[in-house]
């Protein structure tokens, strides 16, 4: 067992290399860094804390006690106090944020709200608000010695109010068992978040899988819920909302950096998967700080 909060110097390197740090009395953020080569390591442990973790890039083989399930963004995953989990394995170039909070904390705010942790049975939806509560406690947090722990903690303790009183996806049942995984298909996966701004062929992803190009495409579904179309659409998708976010690239530079030949395919695509076009996406994303 491990206590992430209460032991930050000896157990967050470890844990959390390549991640930048945030926490106050209660709560500890690690925000993966964007490092094209980082390793996020295969790891399965438990703690004290629950654990709220937030893909930022899709990720494969997640692990919630006997359940193995796909971590899409737009979602928070609890993890519950004492609960088994992690990833099963060793992945690169992917990106997330992870929140663990004090188990005493966390429940004395269920009780004020009268709830109890079921609740955390489904993903919640990541909302506009909890996005803004994570920003403003990093930017709080990056003030260091000029810092206001009170503040701090007043946002620490709204953005647990937020999680706790936010949409959940009830079509998911995280902890529901899932078929095993096999070894081949990470392997695509993985070569997936590397290569998304190529043209990847159904023959090369079935050849580095070690099966047949008939067999791969219905044994990548069945291991992940998605066609390696959908979910190569996924990566490229998620990367562009990054790049939407936070620089000034045309949009017709960020359809070549994705993978899209031409900037309309990149729009289309980019409406047919989140409802909305790339330049009003970038002008909500603007507006929301």
């Amino acid at each position: 067992m491990i206590d992430i909060v209460n032991s930050y110097e000896q157990k967050a390197k470890e844990l959390y290399e390549n991640c930048d740090i945030y926490y106050n009395k209660n709560i500890f953020i690690a925000e993966s860094m964007n490092l094209e080569e980082s390793l996020t390591k295969s790891r399965v442990h438990s703690h004290n804390e629950y654990e709220f973790f937030i893909p930022n890039s899709p990720i494969p083989f997640l692990v919630n006690e006997d359940s193995i399930f796909f971590g899409e963004i737009g979602y928070i995953y609890t993890i519950k106090s004492e609960q088994k989990h992690g990833i099963k394995y060793g992945l690169s170039n992917v990106e997330y944020t992870d929140i663990l909070v004090k188990r005493d904390y966390l429940q004395n705010i269920m009780n004020e709200l009268k709830c109890n942790d079921n609740i955390f049975n489904h993903p919640i939806y990541l909302s506009r608000e909890l996005k803004f509560y994570l920003h403003i406690f990093k930017q709080e947090f990056k003030k260091y010695d000029k810092k206001d722990s009170i503040k701090l903690d007043m946002i620490g303790n709204l953005l647990c109010r937020g999680i706790i009183t936010g949409n959940t996806n009830n079509e998911i049942d995280i902890f529901k068992e899932k078929q095993s995984y096999q070894k081949g298909i990470y392997l695509v996966a993985d070569f997936i978040n590397h290569n998304y701004n190529r043209e990847i062929k159904i023959e090369e992803m079935a050849e580095l899988a070690g099966l047949s190009k008939n067999y791969f495409g219905s044994a990548f579904k069945k291991a992940l819920g998605e066609t390696p179309h959908s979910y190569l659409i996924k990566i490229r998708i998620s990367k562009a909302k990054v790049l939407l976010e936070t620089t000034d690239y045309s949009l017709s530079d960020i359809a070549q950096k994705i993978g899209f030949k031409k900037a309309s395919s990149f729009t289309s695509q980019f409406k047919a998967s989140t409802g909305i076009i790339p330049s009003k996406y970038r002008e909500k994303s603007k507006r929301q700080y």
